[in-house]
């Protein structure tokens, strides 16, 4: 039996982040809270010129593993919600407040509806 994994993403969540998000959610292993995040989908190699110029050349891009591009788009959260600026770990590590049952309970729910893909293996 698996550990329940909820995931916090938000418009700062940007490329790794967002390919492991999706990732996980994909795969039905997690649940993802939060915000829209980013969309930074592009690797980009950046080379020096000889004139002192630069080059910048997209060399590949991120997708998840279902093939969701997130270049533009991003991961959309399953359970759209905010969080509330007292809980920022930056500002305060006090989470007496938060609900993490809801949570857990948002996961379970989540589990229930999704459908890993099937191995062709």
């Amino acid at each position: 039996e698996s550990i329940p994994i909820v995931l916090w993403i938000d418009e700062n969540s940007a490329s790794a982040a967002e390919v492991f998000a999706g990732a996980l959610h994909d795969q039905c292993r997690a649940t993802i809270m939060g915000t829209h995040s980013f969309g930074k989908g592009l690797i980009q190699a950046v080379y020096g010129l000889k004139n002192g110029g630069g080059l910048v050349l997209t060399v590949a891009k991120y997708v998840t593993p279902n093939g969701t591009d997130i270049q533009g788009s991003g991961i959309q959260p399953n359970l759209e919600t905010t969080l509330p600026f007292l809980y920022l770990p930056q500002f305060s590590s006090d989470t007496s407040k938060v609900d993490f049952g809801f949570m857990l309970g948002q996961q379970q729910q989540q589990q229930q509806m999704c459908a890993p893909p099937s191995s062709s293996s």
